[in-house]
């Protein structure tokens, strides 16, 4: 059993840039041991291995049936989930897979049904989850229930230029094309989705307007670049509350950035920042309650999470499951569907 060993022995599906926010951390645990990369571009899993060591593979099945693993990282492009986690589940084999978990509804649905049924320990990578800030607004609103939440994510277009965040990465192959992607809202946006979910509960049907034609005027947009340049999505919450969700990669003149504002009866929950950082204003209170969110160390703070739920058994630690992220996934994939029908959608999870 893992918890009797001095280190877990943990293998990466999946070596691109995501895998710089985990790497720091598990290559300096003292209770892991980084036994195997696995990349479709094997050039990117072999550099991961020259610096920790380990197996170099191209395929999670072939990496799964070769090395004997306590625990495994899934970090793929949206379009590419499904087979990974299944390989998992086949070889017993307990998981951390970052967001979004998924592309086809139906297929998501069935994958989540398949991995809770295995009873595997899985974590699905929403960090925010383990913010200070957002875990004491979560705490206020247990007993003064959101009635109206508001967030964006507004950022720039992916440009072919010096600098350029997508330009110089291999995730922009795939993210502004948003059959692979499954545009802003989903792949990106989805933490303020999820956020969404934690803080006010479930939702059950959301409606979707989106904004084109903008970017595709621009002379240096990236190649293939179809997405939506915003949206608008309004949210119905299960216990009344309401909530409008924006997205926008079209801001070339700055002034955007995260943020998330909740309100309640008594209270009021303003979070900036992709660290979220908040301030809580509380009814009859002239002063407000400032909380610095997590910067530097929120990826750790997933990480063991996880890494002490494996070694123990005690899932207490994990503040997000394969089948609650998926139900995240699924509300986003909602968002699309709204989009493409002109119709208020049933969020089915």
């Amino acid at each position: 059993m893992a918890e009797t060993k001095d280190k877990l022995r943990v293998g990466l599906i999946g070596c691109g840039g995501i895998s710089g926010s985990h790497l720091p951390h598990l290559s300096t645990s003292e209770d892991v041991e980084l036994v195997a990369f696995c990349d479709v571009i094997v050039e990117r899993a072999q550099k991961h291995a020259d610096k920790y060591g380990g197996q170099v593979f191209d395929d999670a099945a072939k990496m799964l049936g070769a090395v004997e693993l306590d625990a495994a990282y899934i970090l793929i492009p949206t379009y590419a989930h499904g087979a990974p986690e299944r390989a998992c589940v086949a070889a017993g084999v307990p998981f951390l897979v970052e967001k979004p978990l998924g592309i086809d509804p139906d297929d998501l649905r069935k994958l989540a049904q398949e991995v809770e049924a295995s009873g595997l320990i899985t974590c699905a990578g929403f960090m925010n989850r383990y913010r200070d800030s957002v875990n004491r607004v979560k705490g206020i609103l247990q007993e003064d229930p959101a009635i109206l939440v508001d967030g964006a994510w507004v950022g720039s277009p992916p440009l072919v230029k010096e600098g350029d965040y997508f330009a110089k990465n291999p995730i922009g192959q795939w993210w502004p094309i948003k059959e692979k992607s499954g545009g802003q809202f989903v792949e990106q946006v989805i933490h303020t989705v999820d956020l969404a979910r934690y803080l006010g509960g479930e939702v059950t049907e959301v409606f979707a307007y989106g904004a084109r034609g903008f970017n595709q005027k621009l002379p240096n947009i990236i190649p293939n670049y179809n997405l939506d340049d915003a949206m608008v999505v309004s949210m119905k919450y299960a216990h009344g509350g309401v909530a409008n969700l924006m997205s926008c990669c079209a801001a070339r003149a700055g002034g955007g950035g995260v943020f998330l504002n909740v309100w309640a009866s008594g209270h009021t929950a303003r979070f900036t920042e992709w660290a979220h950082h908040v301030k809580i204003h509380t009814a009859g209170e002239k002063e407000a309650e400032e909380i610095k969110g997590d910067i530097a160390d929120i990826f750790p703070k997933e990480d063991r999470a996880f890494i002490d739920a494996v070694k123990s058994g005690d899932r207490s630690t994990i503040k997000c499951t394969h089948a609650d992220g998926a139900r995240s996934t699924l509300l986003a994939l909602a968002a699309n569907e709204s989009l493409e029908t002109g119709k208020p959608v049933q969020v089915r999870y």
